[in-house]
């Protein structure tokens, strides 16, 4: 890519992060583009390897000629509120290649592992052009897994010798893996991580890894009624055993990032899971539980933004202020004070600017 062209893909991206002047416009136009870029989803506990795993993937599909664009979400600073970029230092196959486009963004304090434009610029990139989109996530842990809203696959990623047990089986984290991959094979352990996982996953799943025809399945999976939300979101995206024509069990592989080992495996993996999310209609039922989310964050903001308080104001919005203080005071909760203001009555003693 020309300089020019990456100054344009930076500004636009910096627009719709900003939500400066001309955003609307931007995400109008890329929200209708018929085909957006496939969106590969990374996360997993700190220390697993996710950003040397970027650097290997990119590598791998930027060889073969397309077009890719990493976004690579960092904590946000407790004091600029911007982006450690620390993620920069780890590119190493990658960086040869005019192909990439990389960009580090600040969580911006938002919770789940991304920020909340994630999806936006998904659309600026594919408006773009790039066919391929790479979402690494902060690397919080458990609590790191809202990546599969925006993801058409997702992968987490864990190492051996975690401590307790292996920290991508836990709840949360196992819900929303399309693809498990066990990092640094070469340690200790790395058998007994993948055995673990693949126990946890046997509890939801039936059938080999990968594409299952109905014939291959012999147990009838629940009724969606008596299953958690969890479980029933498993279903959606992966198939209902013993009664969909075709159904996804999550492979679990492993790999040696840093030396390039089982990245070709794992690249493939994901090609083949977002073929069948495609081919079975799965992938149409994904986009619109992304548009789902997306209105009701746009809709969240517009209606916080008359109490949202501005960065670096001291003082709290008129409207919000007289119920703080009695907050503080004790003579009023919370909940009264929400639901006082979202039915337009103001506190006693105050007026409306």
């Amino acid at each position: 890519m020309q300089s020019a062209e990456l100054r344009r893909i930076a500004r636009a991206i910096s627009t719709v992060e900003n939500r400066a002047v001309g955003y609307e416009d931007m995400l109008a136009e890329a929200y209708r583009l018929p085909d957006w870029a496939r969106v590969i989803g990374i996360t997993g506990p700190p220390g697993a390897g996710k950003s040397t795993l970027v650097d290997a993937m990119t590598a791998h599909w930027a060889q073969a000629g397309e077009r890719i664009a990493v976004l690579a979400i960092d904590p946000s600073s407790p004091y600029s509120g911007g982006a450690v970029l620390g993620d920069r230092i780890r590119r190493n196959r990658s960086a040869g290649y005019d192909n990439i486009y990389f960009r580090s963004l600040s969580s911006r304090g938002h919770v789940g592992g991304l920020t909340e434009t994630a999806t936006d610029l998904v659309a600026v990139l594919s408006l773009f052009g790039f066919r391929r989109v790479i979402i690494e996530t902060v690397g919080a842990g458990q609590a790191d897994i809202e990546v599969h809203e925006t993801a058409d696959c997702t992968l987490v990623l864990t190492v051996p010798g975690l401590g307790d047990g292996v920290q991508a089986s836990k709840a949360g984290l196992m819900e929303i893996g399309d693809i498990f991959a066990v990092n640094k094979a070469d340690m200790p352990g790395a058998a007994d991580a993948q055995r673990t996982i693949e126990a946890a996953l046997g509890a939801a799943y039936m059938g080999n890894p990968g594409i299952n025809l109905r014939a291959d399945t012999a147990r009838t999976a629940p009724s969606l009624g008596s299953v958690s939300p969890g479980l029933a979101a498993l279903y959606r995206r992966h198939g209902k055993f013993g009664e969909d024509a075709q159904c996804w069990v999550p492979p679990v592989l492993t790999l040696v990032a840093a030396e390039n080992q089982g990245v070709t495996e794992l690249a493939q993996a994901v090609d083949t899971f977002i073929g069948w999310s495609q081919q079975t209609g799965r992938s149409q039922g994904r986009s619109r539980e992304r548009a789902y989310a997306q209105i009701m964050r746009a809709l969240s903001a517009l209606l916080l933004a008359p109490y949202t308080r501005e960065a670096g104001a001291e003082n709290f919005p008129a409207i919000v202020a007289p119920w703080i203080d009695r907050i503080a005071k004790g003579d009023a909760s919370p909940i009264e004070a929400a639901r006082s203001l979202f039915n337009g009555t103001l506190a006693p003693g105050t007026q409306r600017r």
